[in-house]
């Protein structure tokens, strides 16, 4: 029994261990070298397909802060391009001669536009910035049109240049105290405080979208 037992031992010993398929090997190897190839095209593609909707997305975003930048240098918004005027006198108001030109201006423009007119002419031109630009460009036209709107309790301030505010403040403070000494009032405190800051918030936005432009967006 104990003989039988060791020949046994022996040819367990002697066994050669069995060689895998070669064919089947093959396959194998040719269906993971797909699989992973594929993965790898995947996962090309999809970041290639995103960085070619991004820069789409920024070419249309161009076209649209350049149209409008345009516009307004070539006065083809005439309602934006005459308030920036308006409110460059902001800067030079220290005779009473300069204040009563100030005023005259702003009644013969509102005079000329109602508040009506002048909202749909800002809407139509700010539109394609709401749409196409960054969310920062966005809340500004929002703001450009609160503004008009009376609406400054809307308007973050914090999220402004320390001067814009500081220019909010005064004529916002200074409505409610100041008399005409010298120069007679043509608009209401209201309208004033209205186009002094839709200048202003445009101002802004004109910054922002040249910083964008040349790639320096927050």
């Amino acid at each position: 029994m104990a003989r039988v037992t060791t020949k046994s031992a022996k040819m367990e010993a002697t066994k050669v261990a069995p060689t895998p398929n070669p064919y089947l090997m093959a396959v194998l190897t040719a269906v993971l070298a797909g699989i992973f190839s594929i993965m790898g095209s995947y996962y090309t593609t999809n970041s290639q397909a995103r960085e070619a909707i991004a820069q789409k997305q920024f070419e249309y975003r161009v076209l649209a802060y350049t149209a409008l930048l345009e516009k307004i240098d070539h006065i083809k918004a005439p309602v934006i391009s005459q308030i920036l005027t308006i409110g460059s006198m902001t800067d030079h108001l220290t005779t009473d001669g300069e204040i009563q030109e100030f005023e005259d201006r702003i009644a013969r423009f509102l005079k000329k536009h109602s508040t009506q007119d002048i909202y749909w002419q800002l809407n139509a031109d700010l539109n394609s910035l709401r749409l196409q630009g960054t969310p920062r460009v966005a809340e500004i036209c929002d703001d450009i049109l609160n503004s008009l709107l009376l609406r400054d309790h809307e308007i973050v301030w914090s999220k402004y240049p320390a001067d814009l505010v500081a220019v909010h403040d005064r004529w916002s403070t200074n409505q409610d105290i100041r008399q005409a000494y010298g120069w007679t009032e043509r608009v209401s405190s209201d309208e004033r405080l209205m186009i002094v800051m839709i200048s202003r918030l445009t101002q802004a936005l004109i910054g922002q979208l040249r910083k964008e432009i040349h790639g320096s967006s927050t």
